[in-house]
């Protein structure tokens, strides 16, 4: 293990709504950590099943875990926004990023602060509860011709190295130094659910190489969402236009092409995830998440759980 491991401030942050006992597996793991932490900030999206109770019962006389209700669901990206703030303020060198349903292994900490001398945002690999690891992080192409993210292949590890490259980040155990987040900012809570935290990892890109370690693992709780719900299909469009405005600001933006290029998107995402679902309102949720897109309109629709 490296002298600096335990020397710089590590807080972990998780983000919550209504699954307290992912919560509380989420929490041990922290815990249990061979690189300890050394604040946890539980940020909660107004639950109401019982969590404010279960951490007073089980975590209420450690130091290390500070809770805040919200108040109100603002999505992952508004719990990450307000978790890595708080986290910044309070002078952490390295903030952990992760939703209540993973959890991670005793060394997942240790292997990636590891790398903290290759790269400054660093993400970890995931195993389903068949024990089946997740092929999650990809190398992305932000197109200018459609100002949207192209998906490539998933990253592999043919180099023989245990880390790879990549130019986006997963909030299911992201870690980033204070000095990316004083570049790039929080999380941007208007994303409110989908593409914040890919988003988040492709500007981080920018500033230092970030990096998917292989064996440092977190163990997730349930599986991978089906995404073709009216809610999911809302915001996959509009935030879009969302991440319209970061490509203008890196001058990766070709507008004429961009408008052609998001009507396409929008049609086939409406008739896959109609034809997927069988849900006749995706349609028109997709319509809605263009139209707001295009005037602007980045308020919050529903509620939903990451």
């Amino acid at each position: 293990m490296k002298k600096n491991a335990v020397s710089e401030k590590i807080s972990a942050v998780v983000v919550t709504h209504n699954r307290k006992e992912l919560l509380r597996n989420c929490l041990n793991g922290i815990l249990r950590q061979t690189v300890p932490v050394n604040h946890i900030f539980i940020i909660d999206n107004d639950s109401k099943d019982g969590t404010e109770d279960m951490i007073r019962d089980k975590f209420g006389d450690n130091q290390l875990v500070e809770y805040r209700n919200l108040g109100k669901n603002t999505g992952s990206a508004g719990g990450f926004h307000e978790g890595v703030k708080m986290a910044y303020e309070r002078g952490s060198e390295w903030i952990w990023l992760m939703d209540d349903d993973v959890t991670p292994r005793p060394d997942c900490l240790e292997k990636m602060k590891s790398y903290g001398h290759i790269s400054k945002c660093i993400n970890a690999n995931k195993v389903d509860p068949s024990n089946k690891e997740y092929e999650f992080m990809f190398e992305v192409i932000f197109d200018p011709s459609i100002c949207r993210m192209t998906f490539m292949n998933n990253i592999s590890f043919k180099n023989g190295k245990d880390f790879a490259f990549v130019n986006v980040g997963c909030f299911e155990g992201m870690l980033i130094h204070r000095d990316i987040v004083a570049q790039i900012g929080f999380p941007d809570k208007r994303f409110f659910i989908y593409s914040d935290d890919t988003t988040y990892g492709f500007i981080a890109s920018l500033y230092t190489n970030v990096i998917f370690v292989r064996d440092a693992y977190f163990d997730k709780k349930v599986s991978f969402k089906n995404t073709a719900t009216p809610i999911f299909s809302y915001y996959a469009i509009r935030n879009q236009f969302l991440l319209k405005e970061y490509l203008k600001k890196y001058g990766i933006y070709n507008a004429r092409l961009f408008y052609l290029g998001i009507a396409l998107f929008a049609g086939l995402a409406a008739t896959k995830q109609a034809v997927r679902s069988r849900d006749i309102k995706i349609p028109w949720y997709v319509l809605r998440g263009l139209f707001d897109g295009l005037r602007g309109k980045f308020y919050q629709i529903g509620t939903h759980r990451k």
